[in-house]
């Protein structure tokens, strides 16, 4: 990676309690190709909470879904990464996406993080980063369905100001959702 794209890929970036550093970045082509990686570092409960279904194996239609994304109007992947060798390479820890719904100005959202970052603050950051993502995109609304048994992401959304409610057609399903304009 040469130094601009370095340069560019850091513009934003957060800090955890613990005091490390993330960094957001879009998701780049390259990193598909350590979407197995990734995949491999959420746990069976992880994947069942981010799916909302079992999920033992990244399909290809999975993956071809966020390929797609990269290129889809109205849509983003950002991903948090933090430096590992002294800035020399980056670990993938999360990402967040937002792709638009049949609803004007609605965009919804959805975030994962790896096992072992999850419970040190990367959830509010990436929700942080869905909110100026959809401002940028020019959404009003933006929406996430979280399984009502994920008591760690509804607390996150509620710190993050997302409304909390149950989806009335499915009571295993909570609505997180934020206006993005007063």
């Amino acid at each position: 990676m040469n130094l601009r794209q370095r340069i560019a890929d850091h513009a934003r970036s957060g800090r955890l309690p613990d005091g490390t550093r993330v960094f957001l970045r879009p998701l780049r082509e390259t990193d598909l190709g350590h979407a197995q990686e990734y995949f491999a570092a959420l746990s069976e409960q992880s994947r069942y909470l981010r799916f909302m279904m079992p999920m033992p194996a990244l399909s290809t239609e999975t993956l071809a879904a966020v390929a797609s994304t990269l290129h889809e109007t109205g849509a983003a992947i950002t991903v948090a990464v933090v430096d590992r060798d002294h800035g020399h390479s980056q670990e993938l820890i999360g990402g967040a996406r937002i792709v638009p719904t049949d609803r004007h100005g609605v965009c919804e959202f959805a975030v994962s993080i790896v096992d072992r970052w999850q419970g040190r603050g990367v959830g509010g950051i990436l929700l942080r980063e869905v909110v100026r993502l959809g401002r940028a995109l020019d959404y009003h609304h933006v929406e996430g369905l979280v399984l009502s048994v994920n008591t760690a992401m509804l607390t996150v959304a509620r710190r993050a100001r997302f409304r909390v409610h149950s989806d009335p057609r499915d009571p295993s399903v909570t609505i997180v959702s934020r206006a993005l304009h007063p």
